[in-house]
Parts: C-alpha cells; structure tokens; sequence
C-alpha cells in the first residue's frame, strides 16, 4: 500500500471516528441525570420515595376499589408524620371500570404549603390511581412517591416563593379525569393555582421530559431553564403534543381552563404501560430523581405571579450539559432565510465548482426521493411485522430493532447514491434540495417543530461553501464534524421520541401509532443522507472532485 494510500485510509478513519463521537454527544440530552447525593439540597431522598412506591405498587388499585382506599390512607398518614396537615377532597362519579350504571367516590389527598408570596399557588401534581391490569409502579406511583418526598423537603426547608400546593388526584385512568376536574370544579385553592405542574410516567426509564406546555412557551422555558438543573425539553415534543390534541393526562383539566403549565413524563420502554409487568422490580431510580429535581426546583424557584405577562412563543430545545437554547418565532424566521441562503450557495457551488448541473441536480432529487419512498414502505411493514410478534418487546430489545431500521435508512441512501453515481445524476446534492424544502416550509408552518430541519440546513450549507474554498483535511474534517454535531443533537431525540409513539403498548391499545414509524425512519435517512454526502463529496487529501 502506498503512503498516499495508507493516509488516506487513516484520513477516512479519523473522519467517521468523529462522526460516531458526534453520535455519542447526540444521546447525552435524552440521557436521564444520575441519582444525585442525599445532600444535595435540590433533590429528595430516592431511597425514602422508593419505600413508597413499594407500599403503594403493591397490587392494581383503581378507583372505588379497597386497594385504593388502602394507598390513600397509607399517603394520608405520611404526610401527617411529616407534621403537614392532608385534606381529602371527594366526589361520586360514574363507576367507570366497575357496574353500568353505577357510582363510587373518587378522592383527592391534597396539602399546602405557605410560601413567602401573596396568595398564589404552583399546583404540584400525580394521580395515584391505576387501571385494573396494572399495579401501576411507573404509572404512577413513582410520580407520587417523587410527591411525598418534594412535600418532606419543603416543609422542613426555607419556605418557597409562592405556595405550594400537591394534589394526588383519583380517578385520572378514566377519560374524564374525574379528580382532577373535581378539583377544578369545586376546590376553593383552584382559583390561587398560578402554575400547574403534572408528573407522568408511561415507560420504565428516560429522563422526565416536557410532553406539553399550557402558556406562553417563551416565558415558561426562560424560567423553567432557571428553576432547574437539568431540563429536558424540546419544542417539537410540545408542538407535536398540540397537533394530537395533548398527552391525555389530569393536565388537559388546566390547560383547558388556559392555566399555565408543564406536564412531564417519562416514556422509554412503554410497552409495559398498563400491562402487568409495570410492577416494582420494573422502576429505574433515574425516573424518580428526575421528577422530583424538577418538582422540588419549580416549586423551590419558581416565581408563579409573574406567568402569564407574556405572550411570547418559541424555539427551544435541549443540548448537552442540560443548556437549553431558546429564541423567539422571531428569530426563527431569521434562521429560515439563514438555512435558505446557505443552502442555495451550496447548490450553486455544485453547478459551479463541482462539474453539476441543473439537470443531474433534479436527476438526483427524483432518486432521493424514490429511495425515501421506498425505504419508509419497507421499513414500516418490517415494523407492523415486529409489532405484530413482538408486542411485549422490552426496552433493549426495541432499540435493536430501531437499529435495523435505522440500518435500512441506511442502506437506502447507499443505494440512491449508488444509483446516481451509475447514472451521472447528482445524489448529494439532490439531498441538499429536499433539506432546502423542509426547512423552508417547516421552519415557517411549524417553527416549534421546524427547527429539525432549520439546525442541520443552516450546518450543511455553511460546510458545503466552506470546503468549496479549502481543499486541506482538518478544514474538511472540521466541517464534517460540524455537520454531523448538529444533526446529531437536533434530531437524534426527535428520532428517539417518535420511536416511542410507534412503539406497541398492549395494555392500551388506543395509544398505540405505529404508522408513524415512518416519522424517525425519514429522519434517519435525512441525516445520513446529510452526513454521508458530506463527507463523499470531498477527498480527504486531495482536490474535490467534480461531479461527486
């Protein structure tokens, strides 16, 4: 082998090194934090929370039930060893999982604790009912326990901000989320709740992720990212959350009477909700820490009154290092015509420094898009296949399969090149004319959601330009890294998080989408698609070469 040859081996070698420690750093945001230290005084004890859990995931309890009103006593109890003062709130609502026509009493543990403010509350709230089939460890004890200890910290800590009330309402499981209503309805403290906060969890780990927003998401995320450490939260999860008409949970009550809000949950390995296997050996501890962090600093930090002064809307999503980047509809806009400039130099540098032309451009959009097509048919009946066999299918086990279909991706973009290289059309840079499309029409119809395509069009543009005009490797090497850091951290938790929604959940059917499937298979060959362009579209020690 000669030297020339052996570097460049060595050259490709580096490049696709940094590519897969891009990929690393595109996990970290959707990482769950680590258990934090009992002394840390932003967060609960996780060993008391889980000797909660075990009391209260011992057995379904549903609504009406003995087994629910064993739970309520067991809640009501400890807090009044806390030295707090519970309430129960109850009313009678239709017997939803028991005799037709019948009724039972639906009731709320509910406690306040007097803050420093004037009156106004932040609403802190799970539900501590389950469905029959489930004892309900995930859904919802470990948001309940998470509760207890948040209700532990305060009263014995500083007192907060504003008041702080925790509601664990009854009664959520059935569709109109009898407890929370009744609270909504009837409670006096319900006209004081300034903010309402609700904790999900409908998996077995991940972080406690924002599912949806009730408010102006400008000012909400400002103070969201300044009231704790390790937020994880993406605008296209709570765009999407508003397309679908929300996450169906006690937090649609308030968002529908226009309370400002989060609502969090948690959603890897959700195949187990409501099914029996969503038992107590099933909790990861990181769930639990995560909610109650994020409990224990809203209501810790949180300033209630002044919600709602805004109307702005926004951008947001999380990056490594728990920062997250927020900007205005305004400065979205920006970012659209940003992307669309880039991208038409790059397409232009292609017809003129790199031997393409208009005709193999379109040539190579018609084979883009055929291998899109194609590869989202295939992969989605591979899917409806596995989910069929498979619909229990653990945690581990689904993200093997999302790697086979990611694989497919793959090797549909490989196949497209292939075909474009055999037929002089222009693969590459028919990639960068779908990217153009998508951040144009998404960054201006769904900004929230738009920015998946604006991030990485912005980065493949300016990189494109940049290695028309520098031949030498690290000036290369840097611009591949740039391209693939970007679309790794923009869409790596949005491929994640639609994988979820595919996802089989046998113990509730109705929430089951796994049509689309289609969603993170698209986004997988999009950046692959990106990256690998990129990176074939140069000569690591050498000139570019034309038409490539």
């Amino acid at each position: 082998m000669s030297e020339e040859a052996r570097h460049q081996r060595w050259g490709i070698l580096g490049a696709w090194i940094g590519v897969a420690l891009c990929l690393f750093v595109g996990l970290l945001p959707i990482l769950a934090p680590g258990v934090p230290s009992e002394e840390d005084p932003n967060a609960i004890s996780v060993d008391r929370a889980m000797e909660h859990v075990e009391f209260i995931a011992q057995e379904p309890h549903v609504m009406g039930t003995p087994e629910i009103a064993r739970v309520r006593e067991y809640l009501v109890a400890t807090l009044t060893e806390m030295g707090l003062e519970p309430e129960t709130m109850t009313i009678e609502t239709p017997d939803y999982f028991g005799s037709s026509g019948g009724t039972v009493e639906v009731v709320d543990v509910l406690i306040r604790i007097p803050g420093t403010g004037d009156g106004e509350a932040v609403l802190l709230m799970a539900h501590y009912d389950t469905v029959p089939t489930t004892s309900g460890a995930n859904d919802n004890a470990v948001a309940v326990a998470a509760l207890v200890e948040v209700a532990r910290e305060l009263s014995t800590g500083p007192p907060p901000p504003n008041d702080v009330i925790i509601l664990l309402t009854d009664g959520e499981e059935p569709t109109p989320r009898y407890g929370a209503w009744g609270f909504a309805e009837f409670h006096p403290w319900f006209a004081d709740v300034a903010l309402a906060v609700n904790f999900e969890g409908i998996g077995v780990a991940g972080p406690s992720m924002l599912v949806e927003l009730s408010g102006p998401s400008g000012e909400l995320i400002y103070r969201l990212a300044k009231a704790v450490a390790d937020p994880v939260a993406f605008s296209f999860m709570t765009q999407t959350a508003d397309i679908i008409g929300g996450a169906a949970t006690d937090f649609d009550v308030f968002r529908d009477r226009d309370v400002p809000g989060y609502n969090f949950a948690y959603m890897r390995g959700s195949s187990i909700y409501h099914t029996p296997r969503d038992a107590i050996d099933a909790v990861n501890v990181k769930g639990l820490a995560h909610h109650g962090s994020l409990a224990l600093g809203i209501a810790q930090n949180f300033g209630a009154p002044e919600v709602g002064n805004s109307e702005d809307e926004a951008v947001f999503f999380t990056v490594p290092s728990g920062f997250v980047v927020r900007y205005t509809i305004g400065w979205a806009m920006v970012s659209v015509v940003v992307a669309l400039l880039a991208l038409v130099g790059a397409l232009w540098t292609r017809v003129t420094r790199r031997g393409s032309s208009v005709r193999a451009l379109l040539s190579g959009l018609g084979l883009v898009l055929i291998a899109a097509f194609v590869t989202i048919v295939v992969a989605t009946v591979v899917w409806f296949g596995l989910v069929n066999l498979r619909g229990n299918m653990g945690m581990v086990e689904g993200y093997v399969y999302l790697a086979f279909l990611v694989g497919l991706a793959g090797a549909g973009w490989a196949l497209a090149r292939r075909r474009s290289a055999n037929r002089g059309s222009d693969a590459v840079g028919g990639v960068l004319i779908v990217w153009l499309v998508l951040a144009h029409l998404a960054g201006i119809l769904l900004p929230a959601l738009g920015y998946l395509f604006v991030w990485p069009a912005m980065a493949i543009g300016a990189a494109e330009l940049l290695t028309a005009r520098r031949r030498g490797y690290v000036a290369r090497l840097v611009s591949l890294v740039i391209v693939a850091l970007t679309t790794f951290v923009v869409l790596v938790p949005a491929v994640d998080t639609f994988f979820h929604f595919a996802s089989p959940r046998p113990g509730n059917p109705g929430s089951e989408l796994p049509a689309t499937i289609a969603v993170p298979v698209l986004l997988a060959f999009l950046a692959i698609g990106l990256i690998a362009s990129h990176a074939s579209s140069w000569n690591l020690h050498g000139p570019c070469r034309r038409g490539s």
